[in-house]
Order: structure tokens, then sequence, then C-alpha cells
């Protein structure tokens, strides 16, 4: 049975042990491969869960790399205000 991994992009346990397989290794790799961690939360949620699947499937430690890092919008706006016009810069 396959799970969920990264909830805000889908990504299944199955795309993420495919990728190790293929020899993405870090975070930003597998990032990159299936999307896991560019979702809403940013790793925050799936972050934990993609060290623990890359230990398994590599038999290993997590690699020491810099990977998943949270990017916190600058300033949200409502889709209907961009829409209208009302998100331009002034």
């Amino acid at each position: 049975m396959d799970c969920v991994i990264c909830r805000c992009e889908e990504v299944l346990l199955s795309d993420i042990v495919r990728a190790i397989e293929d020899g993405y290794t870090s975070h930003r790799e597998i990032k990159l491969k299936t999307r896991a961690g560019m979702g809403i939360c940013q790793g925050r949620t799936c972050r934990l869960l993609l060290d623990q699947v890359i230990a398994s499937v590599s038999q290993g430690p997590v690699p020491k790399t810099i990977g998943i890092a949270p990017n916190v919008p600058i300033r949200p706006i409502m889709l209907g205000d961009l829409a209208k016009g009302g998100g331009k810069a002034k």
C-alpha cells in the first residue's frame, strides 16, 4: 500500500523511493525531482518523513546538506484581489 508523504503536492512514498533508487539522495535533489516540500507548508510537514524515508531506503544517515528551507510569503494577498489588480505595486 502506498501512502502520501507530501500532502501539499500529493507526493507518494513510491515516488520518493523511486527517486532515491534513481540516485537522488539529498533533500534538494528529491525536492526538485518529486516536488516534495514545494507546497504551501514548504516542507514543514513532510521534512521529517523525508528524513526517515531517505535513511531507510539508503540504509545510512540522512545527508547533511541544505535541503528544504521554508519560504515565507512576504505579504499574502487574496487571489480575488490579485485578479482585480489589487496587488499592484505603487
